[in-house]
């Protein structure tokens, strides 16, 4: 490989990059309002359950 070899590899290692870190912007814009969706939607759905089970429970003492 000569030099023209070496600065081609180059410049294609730098297209590539460039084109595979896009593709990852483009997937973390498009999904990250998804995940925090779920995660919101996992806090309250934990959060409601946790609740529940204290009123389940402070039920149980007050009938005795």
């Amino acid at each position: 490989m000569g030099k023209g070899g070496i600065i081609g590899a180059f410049i294609i290692g730098i297209i590539a990059f460039i084109i595979i870190a896009a593709i990852v912007v483009f997937l973390v814009t498009l999904f990250a309002p998804v995940l925090i969706g779920l995660i919101i939607l996992a806090i309250l759905i934990g959060v409601g359950y946790w609740i529940f089970g204290k009123i389940r429970g402070n039920q149980r003492y007050e009938i005795k």
